[in-house]
């Protein structure tokens, strides 16, 4: 997707880091309420899935996501998703 005047930019991965990108509407809709509602911690969120996208070092604010959003298909393969921010 080409950016456009008025969209929001994302800042550039460095080194190591990851770049994150949506796969769905649902989802780009999604973080931007989530967003709205929780600043401080979506951008703790987002920081931290760019460094450490499959980490569990805090499991009292993460886990395995269960059922259909366990796993999900990337370039024909099924891949176990990262764990989610409660």
């Amino acid at each position: 997707m080409t950016p456009k005047r008025g969209d929001e930019v994302a800042p550039p991965a460095i080194g190591d880091e990851w770049r994150l990108r949506f796969a769905t509407n649902e989802a780009a809709k999604g973080w931007g309420e989530l967003c709205a509602e929780a600043p401080g911690n979506s951008r703790r969120c987002y920081e931290n899935f760019r460094l450490r996208p499959a980490s569990h070092h805090d499991p009292d604010r993460r886990h395995q996501l269960r059922g259909r959003l366990a796993t999900g298909v990337l370039g024909g393969r099924e891949l176990p998703h990262s764990g989610s921010t409660r």
